[in-house]
């Protein structure tokens, strides 16, 4: 049997017609198979999101059940600097009236972990009177949250204070130039406070 196509030939003998079709099928199962094997295999993808109930809009600083300080310098020229340290992370934002330049999160080494918690420390936030926003001079509001028992931290205990920009508290001047020459390390940027 010659082709109809002018530089085809046609297969030698017979072809039984359902030969084609059952190969095919084998293969589809075969292959079909092979996928299944191999993602049943496959563990799922790690980590779960946890759902918050911060308003949509709303900058995400990192949310922990450790410790946790947040310090943020109020000024009455409507500028503010907010920093919050976790662990070993600090993150540090500024805004001026509407706008806002979020300078974004970095990790202290050990030795300034220790040296930025120890300052901190000193400041003794859960002994201290929780004070008044001073709108005349400006206001530094800190705000220390402690994990408690529980790991999930529905136990955690958080102390909140306001400090006038005018005080000369020595503690608070400590963090607050040490806050100041970090940010200016990691971020090339020196707040004023």
């Amino acid at each position: 049997m010659g082709s109809k196509l002018p530089h085809a030939t046609a297969l030698p003998g017979p072809v039984s017609p359902g030969c084609y079709d059952r190969a095919v099928r084998q293969l589809l199962f075969v292959v079909a198979g092979c996928l299944v094997g191999c993602l049943a295999g496959c563990p799922k993808a790690g980590g779960e999101y946890v759902q918050s109930d911060r308003r949509a809009g709303d900058v995400d600083r990192g949310e922990t059940n450790g410790r946790r300080f947040d310090f943020v310098s109020n000024k009455p020229e409507q500028d503010e600097w907010q920093i919050r340290i976790t662990g070993s992370s600090m993150w540090v934002s500024y805004a001026h009236e509407e706008n806002a330049d979020k300078l974004g999160a970095f990790n202290l080494t050990d030795k300034e972990t220790r040296k930025l918690w120890k300052l901190i420390d000193a400041l003794d936030v859960p002994s201290r009177k929780v004070g008044k926003k001073d709108e005349d001079e400006g206001y530094v509001s800190i705000r220390l949250k402690e994990p408690g028992e529980n790991s999930g931290g529905d136990d955690a205990t958080s102390h909140h204070i306001y400090i006038s920009r005018a005080s000369e508290d020595r503690d608070l001047l400590a963090l607050a130039r040490y806050l100041q020459d970090l940010t200016e390390k990691y971020k090339r940027e020196r707040p004023n406070f």
